[in-house]
């Protein structure tokens, strides 16, 4: 599939999920948001870009501390779900416009800080969206991060990728910590902070929001249960039974500077 395809794909994906986006437990989690806008070092005038805003919930966590907030997404009927949550808190202060990540309509230089959480790893040529990052950041801006990773295993990586893309067609990869910094290296973006940390799934909330079949339930069931003694660890798979009830992914969050 081109990229023009997949990203025709990642609409149609997500467009009937919007609303489940914007309530996501996941999603509005209050501790990586006020991370994020502490890494971002905020003076109170700058120009945010949120990039694949999702649920919105990036954008509506900076809007108080800065002069304006462009949301964008991929997709319209998300823009829209994000643009009714913000309104709907009397935030006046962010603008919503359509934009893909990997080719921003974006003068170069045109912002102060760039954010994209939980996203990056739906776009299908990372590379480029760091490098649409940099072009867009003003010399001195920041680019703060917040995405899933893999763990640095072999194994480890090509199991949670494989159950990630089981659920959600349009996930591509989940990286890792050492190719999030390669990407940043060859986009001339210098990583000064990131933490990891784990971030705990529902199953059931996670499947149900991407609409996932009964028979591919059952199947990502399987492969948690069935899973080796590293990943059990690794991904804190907790069940009941033979039910899984929840279980770990991992997020690196980072902030990295244009000189």
């Amino acid at each position: 599939m081109d990229d023009s395809s997949f990203k025709q794909a990642i609409q149609a994906q997500f467009a009937p999920s919007a609303a489940a986006y914007v309530t996501s437990s996941v999603h509005a989690n209050k501790p990586d948001l006020q991370r994020m806008i502490e890494l971002a070092n905020l003076q109170g005038d700058e120009r945010v870009l949120d990039i694949a805003t999702g649920g919105g919930h990036v954008a509506l966590a900076f809007a108080p501390h800065v002069r304006e907030v462009v949301a964008t997404d991929l997709t319209p009927a998300m823009l829209e779900a994000a643009e009714r949550f913000i309104r709907g808190q009397g935030v006046a202060n962010v603008r919503f416009e359509i934009a893909d990540a990997e080719a921003l309509p974006y003068p170069d230089a045109s912002f102060d800080v760039v954010t994209c959480r939980v996203a990056p790893h739906h776009f299908p040529n990372v590379a480029r969206f760091v490098r649409e990052v940099a072009r867009v950041l003003r010399s001195g801006g920041v680019f703060v991060l917040d995405d899933t990773i893999a763990p640095a295993d072999p194994a480890l990586d090509q199991f949670i990728n494989q159950i990630e893309q089981r659920r959600d067609p349009t996930h591509v990869r989940d990286y890792t910590v050492d190719e999030w910094r390669a990407f940043c290296d060859a986009a001339g973006l210098t990583i000064r902070d990131s933490d990891t940390f784990p971030k705990t799934i529902p199953f059931h909330d996670w499947c149900e929001r991407m609409r996932v079949s009964s028979e591919t339930v059952s199947e990502l069931q399987l492969r948690l249960q069935n899973a080796s003694a590293a990943a059990q660890a690794t991904f804190a798979i907790a069940l009941d039974g033979e039910r899984v009830v929840q279980f770990d992914l991992h997020s690196v969050l980072l902030a990295a500077r244009k000189l």
